[in-house]
């Protein structure tokens, strides 16, 4: 009896020693996360406002990056950070089809005809994506082969009634977050389980952008707060790894609530393994300064690895996660992160699935954009639209006042007041030397006004009055750097770190700009001097009174605070349009035809111009090099040289002199 219980006991020992052996301690994990961002429907390598191949982005060959980075590491997570439905004219035109005849319901969004090759695994939300509306959001996400997630947007009322309360989480409006469960190989060649936590944010500042289609239907809750909330959720559920992909950019200011661009603050927030950006069409690492808690060498913020891939395609981000298994959990040990960009040389190769599941809506999307409306006998131009007056400008602020004087007539603007426009050249060189408008002498189309109006913006007039006129002004100034009037070494004038879209002109007044004077304003709307840039800012051959009350036709987005322009933030809004600008111009463009059936000549009328330059200074700027901006340049800009491809800061632009 005592020699079978040794017996057994020994068994009992030896049957254990054997469940060790067969399953020995887990061996390291790399795992591998991919992500896209800011794709904005550009597909293929192709500009549609020039009607011609363009390589230096397109989806077609991000997908070539994302196929060649799985087969070196098959432990892999794709992920998207949105503003992938809007933003070209492929886009335009799946809408346009939407609501002519349900394109979504016989068919996915082309978007996901293409990443539906691809393997996504997952994608946030980015701000674009509310640009038509919650409808046709969820129409366009069935599309998807893949889950969606955001975690910020909530259902109307989640706030309590005076939307100040305490934040309802059970009232979240789509999913907020995802664990996947990936089974991965380790460094000993064994199959591991590792449980991958992905949660997706979007900028609150959704709600005054897209404030026509989102009020009373979802509110947004800050960034950091909610992730604060979430990430603990998702480690109690078992996520190993937690991802925060988040379509925000960099800013390392004082943290303040419903941070736009909240990176910096919610890579301090406790628990995230990741960061993945977008939002800011900007590159990291890259091309932010190293301050404190920003590394652009290792591409880390507050030490978390972060990654932020450009725009269109052009740059797909890396993060390498080194997990090891210790203490019973998969941990971080080590990171990597990078970026990789595209082959952007001419005839560089293409994925051709994804070109060929999309070539049919490619080739649609041309035939819709080459429907004329009338025909111009000068050229249609952007090169200089950021230094002098400028007719691609003008234009729209022409069809802008030209609705609203039929806004008047109909008395739903019912003061006498004077009635201003201002417009903004949006393919002012912000995205390379390719983004600028150009349309030759000759028939004009609807590819033309996508190109003059690249976003799905409505009309909207605001009443305010001469003071705050002046202040917005002197906002959109801040789009120059301030020149040292004792240099006579060459000096940018503008200012990259702001966007080109915030720079508006305001027709109906005369105004000069002096960048000799600090800006008022920083790219924030922060005001930081008391620098006076705008000179002469006159009404009618008169000094602009500050209590006089005018009439300002704008967009939605300006209109309800987007740019952080002072005193414009959706509390003087007089009339919201429920017509796209862009319809609104092709509309003034079939007048102007009917008006003038041999063509017309846009052009500028000279409202504004840049104060004169001390004598001496060497004031640069950097535009397209191609002959016809040499051609358009004006009596006040010198055309010296184009700088090369491999130039860091300005890669193949035009450098220009303004002249005094």
């Amino acid at each position: 009896m005592v020699l079978s219980t040794r017996l057994g006991a020994v068994a009992a020992v030896l049957l254990l020693a054997g469940c060790q052996q067969a399953t020995p301690q887990p061996g390291d994990v790399t795992l591998r996360l991919m992500q896209t961002s800011d794709i904005h429907s550009n597909l293929l390598g192709f500009d549609y406002y020039q009607n011609k191949e363009n390589p230096k982005f397109g989806l077609s060959r991000t997908a070539l990056l994302i196929r060649q980075a799985r087969s070196e590491n098959p432990n892999s997570v794709l992920l998207d950070n949105g503003d992938l439905i809007q933003g070209s004219p492929l886009a335009d035109y799946v809408f346009a089809q939407q609501e002519k005849s349900g394109y979504l319901a016989r068919q996915p969004h082309p978007v996901f005809k293409a990443m539906n090759t691809l393997g996504y695994d997952a994608g946030n939300l980015g701000n674009h994506e509310f640009n038509y509306g919650l409808n046709y959001l969820s129409q366009t996400l069935k599309g998807a082969n893949f889950p969606y997630v955001n975690a910020n947007v909530f259902d109307a009322g989640a706030f309590g009634r005076d939307g100040k309360g305490q934040i309802a989480w059970n009232k979240a409006h789509f999913t907020p977050y995802l664990l996947l469960d990936r089974k991965v190989i380790d460094s000993q060649g064994h199959e591991q389980s590792i449980k991958v936590g992905v949660l997706g944010l979007t900028p609150p500042q959704v709600m005054q952008w897209d404030k026509r289609h989102l009020e009373g239907k979802v509110v947004v809750a800050d960034m950091v707060e909610t992730a604060e909330h979430y990430i603990p959720e998702m480690r109690a559920k078992g996520a190993d790894v937690v991802v925060v992909v988040a379509h925000t950019g960099i800013n390392a200011n004082s943290r303040e609530q419903l941070m736009e661009n909240a990176a910096y603050y919610l890579a301090q927030v406790k628990g995230i393994d990741a960061l993945m950006l977008g939002h800011a069409h900007k590159n990291f690492p890259g091309d932010y300064p190293d301050i404190a808690g920003i590394d652009n060498q290792k591409g880390t913020i507050a030490g978390v690895p972060t990654v932020m891939p450009g725009f269109w395609g052009n740059h797909l981000g890396i993060i390498d996660l080194k997990l090891t298994y210790q203490q019973g959990r998969w941990q971080v040990a080590g990171s990597h992160a990078q970026l990789r960009q595209i082959d952007s040389s001419a005839g560089s190769p293409v994925d051709q699935q994804v070109v060929q599941n999309v070539q049919a809506d490619h080739e649609a999307t041309n035939r819709w954009l080459d429907s004329p409306l009338g025909r111009i006998t000068t050229p249609l131009q952007s090169f200089f639209a950021l230094v002098q007056d400028d007719p691609s400008v003008q234009i729209v602020s022409d069809a802008q006042l030209w609705h609203a004087q039929s806004l008047r007539q109909s008395g739903l603007l019912k003061e006498s007041w004077p009635l201003l426009s201002a417009a903004a050249p949006f393919r002012g060189g912000r995205n390379g030397i390719t983004d600028y408008t150009w349309v030759p002498a000759g028939s004009i189309s609807l590819r033309n006004v996508s190109d003059l109006y690249i976003y799905p913006n409505t009309l909207q007039v605001v009443a305010i009055n001469g003071a705050t006129v002046k202040e917005w002004l002197e906002m959109s100034a801040g789009q120059f750097n301030r020149i040292d009037t004792a240099s006579k070494a060459p000096q940018d004038l503008v200012n990259k770190g702001f966007p080109t879209y915030n720079f508006d002109v305001i027709d109906g007044v005369h105004y000069q700009i002096d960048v000799t004077q600090p800006a008022r304003y920083d790219k924030d709307g922060a005001k930081v001097s008391d620098g006076q840039r705008i000179r002469q800012l006159t009404w009618q051959g008169k000094p602009v009174d500050p209590a006089q009350m005018f009439y300002v036709v704008t967009n939605n987005y300006r209109a309800s605070g987007g740019g952080h322009f002072p005193g414009i933030n959706g509390k003087v809004i007089v009339h919201e349009d429920p017509k796209e600008t862009r319809e609104i111009i092709s509309e003034y463009l079939v007048k102007l035809a009917k008006d003038h059936p041999q063509g017309f000549a846009p052009r500028a009328d000279g409202n504004w111009q840049m104060a004169p330059l001390p004598q001496g200074a060497d004031v640069r700027i950097y535009s397209s090099p191609r002959a016809e901006a040499r051609a358009e340049a004006g009596q006040r800009l010198h055309y010296l040289h184009t700088l090369p491809e491999q130039d860091t800061a300005n890669p193949g632009y035009g450098v220009y002199r303004l002249t005094h």
